[in-house]
Parts: C-alpha cells; structure tokens; sequence
C-alpha cells in the first residue's frame, strides 16, 4: 500500500489541482499546502514573453523555485505534528516549466540552485497528475485563465503541454497515479469517492484512472 502521509496533486494548468487538493485535504483530514504564487517579475514576463529569449525568465523562476523551497522546508518542520500533508504541486513542477522557457545558460545556472535545494525537500509518498489533452488545455485557459495566461501565444502553452507529458512519462520519485480529468467531475461525490478509493488502494508504481 502507498505511503499517503505527503499527496502532491500536480496538472497542467487550470486542470483542477486547487480543487481536488481541497477536498483531499478534508477528506485524510489535512493539513493544505497551496502552491505560493507570488512573483513579482511574472507580470512583465508574461508581457514580454519572446519565443527566443526572454531575459526576466531566469528571475521569475527562481523566485518560484525559492517560495516553492520554503514552503517544503516549513513542512519538513511541521511534518512530526500532522499525519497527512496534501499539496496542489510538486517541487520539481518549476523545473518542468525552466526547461522549457529558459536558455541554455540560464538553465545551467537554474540547476544548479536546483540541486542544492532537491536535497532538503520532502519526499511525495504520492503524487496524483490530472492529465488533459491539449485542446481541453486552451478551452480552460481561456475559460479560467488569467488576461495575462490568455494573451500568450499557443506555441507557448503547447511547450508547457508537451513538457509535462514528457515529464511525467518518465517519472519514476515516487508513486503516480494519473487522472483523467476529462472523464472525471470533482462537482459528482460518487466520483469523488470513486476516486478516493482508487487513491487508497493505490499500490507502488502508476496507475491510470479514467472512468468510463
């Protein structure tokens, strides 16, 4: 059986991680960690995104990647006093988007504070990726998403889409349970709870949920 002291719901964006953090959270009778995304340089980021180099990337993905580390490290800190933790991130999410809109030289140095900080961050005992397709991707930015998220460009949305498939394609940290958000409606408590059962019975390695 997986160890669910720590749960990380992780997605691509607007795919509903906030939402099915919250409930998991009353559900295991929690404590809620929401992913901190304060960043000063995101705004003129976004405003001006280029397709070759923008030189405020770098800066807006350490400060996520430094609010993303205190959080882990309150955590760590708080971990003795609650029996389950369910986060609506993972650490290594602000790595997924640095490969992508980072340069090569900026990725270098990215990975390098990268690996300092992976050594002192919290272990998922499981990690559950609502998965969506790409068209299913843009109709929610468009519905749910910022002016700032709506004005960017597809290519870029695409590379994010592509980058997370391939991310966790390959992820092998800890447990995974993938969720088909599309076939899943977090409003329904008969899924819910069907959900729940799969994430209780989860076992090591991944798993598919997707309902007919």
């Amino acid at each position: 059986m997986t160890d669910l002291k720590y749960i990380a719901v992780e997605g691509l964006i607007k795919s509903g991680k906030t939402k099915l953090a919250r409930i998991l959270a009353e559900e295991f009778k929690s404590r809620l960690v929401l992913d901190n995304q304060s960043n000063p340089f995101l705004k003129e980021y976004y405003e001006s995104y280029s397709s070759t180099y923008n030189p405020l990337a770098l800066k807006a993905q350490l400060i996520f990647l430094i609010n993303r580390f205190n959080q882990q490290l309150e955590m760590k800190q708080k971990d003795l006093f609650q029996k389950t933790t369910v986060a609506n991130y993972i650490f290594y999410k602000d790595g997924i988007y640095a490969h992508t809109v980072l340069s090569d030289e900026d990725l270098d140095i990215y990975k390098k504070i990268l690996n300092v900080f992976s050594e002192k961050i919290v272990s998922c005992g499981l990690v559950i990726y609502l998965q969506t397709s790409f068209s299913e991707m843009i109709q929610r930015i468009h519905k749910f998403g910022s002016e700032l998220e709506k004005r960017m460009p597809s290519e870029y949305w695409r590379e994010i889409y592509e980058a997370y498939n391939y991310y966790f394609f390959n992820y092998k940290l800890s447990p995974l349970l993938v969720v088909n958000v599309e076939k899943t409606d977090f409003e329904n408590r008969r899924e819910i709870d069907n959900l729940i059962r799969e994430i209780k019975n989860h076992k090591k390695g991944i798993s598919y949920y997707a309902p007919a």
